[in-house]
């Protein structure tokens, strides 16, 4: 077969494949229903514009900000994203334990013995024993992994106060509450659905 290329070349006895039109679905995505929530529809058929795309799409867009800086940031500070995540983790919660560190991140507890090494060889992270169960070990920050989480903290802030500065009509007190009020529902839809009772 005889084809010209963007060179202006002929390349002889090349075969073209013949790619199959039928759109290919994962073997995983294959068994999951396809529902919609009437919710859903009825806010398309109110909304052509469709505001809830646009929602999505710009969740998405600060899904990917938010990913690329904090990757930036871990790389910053010699440490993967995911430590820097478990250093959030803890920082919120003033101190967690292996075992809650690990259902926060969906981790094996023994994936976080490993972590917590590195990062207490770091000096962003010290194991202490749990005043409230001898059994188990508390993690908390150390001063310096305090100051990483500031400073961490500090970017995302600067990024937020730019915006804000850009275009002082936003009105924030609404702003926090739906995002606050999605990041719940995403979490919620993030949970596996228990098993139904067989009958």
């Amino acid at each position: 077969m005889l084809f010209f290329c963007g060179n202006g070349m002929i390349l002889m006895n090349s075969v073209v494949p013949v790619f199959d039109s039928t759109p290919f679905t994962p073997p995983a995505l294959a068994a999951i229903p396809v529902t919609v929530n009437p919710a859903v529809e009825d806010l398309a058929v109110e909304d052509p514009g469709s505001q809830v795309r646009a929602i999505v799409r710009a969740m998405r867009r600060l899904s990917v900000g938010n990913g690329k800086l904090r990757s930036r940031l871990a790389n910053d500070l010699g440490i993967s994203v995911v430590e820097l995540n478990a250093l959030a983790h803890v920082s919120d919660a003033h101190g967690l334990t292996p075992k809650q560190l690990a259902h926060e991140l969906h981790l094996t507890t023994g994936s976080i013995t490993t972590l917590s090494d590195r990062l207490e060889s770091s000096g962003f992270l010290v194991r202490k024993p749990n005043p409230a169960d001898r059994r188990s070990l508390l993690l908390q920050l150390t001063p310096a992994g305090k100051h990483a989480i500031a400073w961490v903290y500090e970017q995302f802030a600067a990024a937020v106060i730019t915006t804000m500065t850009r275009d002082g009509n936003y009105a924030v007190p609404g702003i926090i509450e739906f995002m606050e009020t999605t990041a719940h529902a995403l979490n919620k839809a993030a949970e596996k659905p228990q098993d139904e009772p067989s009958s």
